[in-house]
């Protein structure tokens, strides 16, 4: 019999948490258990996490994360949710997550700022004209975000 793997023990960790109170115990523990999820998805078999992590865990609840009071447990979810969003093409993007899209635009936390803004750079391969604009406007609006600026 297979042993179960650490990132699926860290997804079921996870998904306890996220049925919890958010207590400040439980929002450290969240924290703690994204950056370990963030460090499994660099490293291990990225197919494999990712399909057990968007099976596990909905983005919506990745999301309502994002209003959390703790700007590292932010920054730690905005992370893992670029890194689960990488192969995900610019369409499917916008056709499943553009209520998504407005909010994060609108977040104080400069990380969830620029989560959106690398989404929209995906547009950068397609021959629309709007497509077009928005990717460079994008960048622009990147460049007024300095890292130095970014606070976790």
């Amino acid at each position: 019999m297979q042993d179960e793997k650490d990132y699926t023990k860290t997804i079921k960790l996870i998904c306890e948490l996220l049925q919890s109170d958010p207590t400040p115990e439980v929002i450290l523990g969240l924290r703690e258990s994204f950056e370990t999820l963030s460090k499994q998805l660099r490293t291990g078999p990225f197919l494999e996490v990712f399909e057990t992590t968007l099976s596990n865990i909905p983005f919506a609840a990745l999301f309502s994360l994002l209003a959390a009071p703790d700007n590292r447990l932010i920054a730690t979810v905005a992370e893992v949710t670029g890194q689960l969003l990488k192969p995900v093409t610019w369409a499917m993007v916008h056709r499943t997550f553009e209520e998504y899209i407005i909010q994060g635009l609108d977040h104080p936390h400069p990380v969830v700022k620029c989560l959106v803004l690398n989404q929209f750079l995906k547009c950068e391969g397609s021959s629309d004209p709007v497509s077009n604009t928005v990717t460079r406007l994008s960048r622009c609006v990147q460049a007024w975000v300095p890292e130095s600026q970014v606070h976790y």
